[in-house]
């Protein structure tokens, strides 16, 4: 009777990742800096801690980006209504001013309301503003704050391109990661398949082996 056994070479090459490419992978591991699968994972979870913390920090700037257009409009209003809502401030019992300029008065009333809940969101910009609603034009406010928008976006860039480099960093790792797992079978689940069903396969090329054997045997009787 024949003796019937598992090849390990062939059976690492059923696992998906053959022991020269294991290798390899291990070398650039090291390459990267890491002794460790363990100094590996951390490497990774780190690389992804530092890409949330990024994307937070570039999401935050877009906000403050979207903010500023919105209390730009606040800050126009604020400007063309402020004679009106002056009037109304020097003799705030006159009915008649008030019923006559109402609509121009309550607008300014809500558009500094928003005016101030953006300052009390962006408080480096207080001074900025509100030292340009002191001035008649409101030109050279909306100037400073189209600048201070072109560094938010310059800043914005900035972070994309941390954030793409590590990203790049981040799906290298993983990939040297997976790939030695797969070789090692670190998933439990994984290897259990895997290996299972490389023993079938090749018991099943084995027996075929044995029924041809024994088939040609059986000819060879006749």
């Amino acid at each position: 009777m024949r003796k019937m056994y598992v090849d390990a070479e062939e059976v690492s090459k059923d696992w998906g990742v053959s022991k020269p490419k294991a290798s390899k992978i291990l070398l650039k591991i090291r390459d990267k800096g890491f002794t460790s699968m363990e100094a590996l994972e951390k490497g990774i979870q780190k690389i992804s801690f530092q890409k949330n913390e990024l994307k937070q920090e570039f999401d935050k700037l877009s906000w403050e980006q979207k903010r500023i257009k919105e209390v730009v409009k606040h800050i126009q209003i604020c400007i063309s209504k402020r004679e009106h809502y002056e009037g109304y401030r020097k003799n705030p019992n006159d009915k008649i001013y008030m019923m006559i300029n109402r609509k121009d008065i309550e607008a300014y009333q809500k558009s500094y309301e928003e005016i101030d809940i953006f300052l009390k969101q962006f408080p480096h910009l207080k001074d900025i503003v509100l030292e340009g609603l002191k001035t008649k034009s409101s030109k050279n406010l909306f100037k400073k704050l189209n600048e201070h928008s072109k560094e938010l976006q310059a800043k914005q860039e900035m972070i994309a391109k941390k954030h793409n480099s590590l990203v790049s960093q981040y799906e290298e790792l993983e990939y040297l990661k997976n790939n030695m797992n797969e070789y090692l079978g670190r998933d439990k689940t994984e290897k259990k398949e895997s290996v299972i069903g490389a023993i079938k396969k090749h018991k099943r090329k084995i027996d075929k082996t044995i029924e041809q054997s024994h088939s040609m045997s059986n000819d060879m009787e006749l």
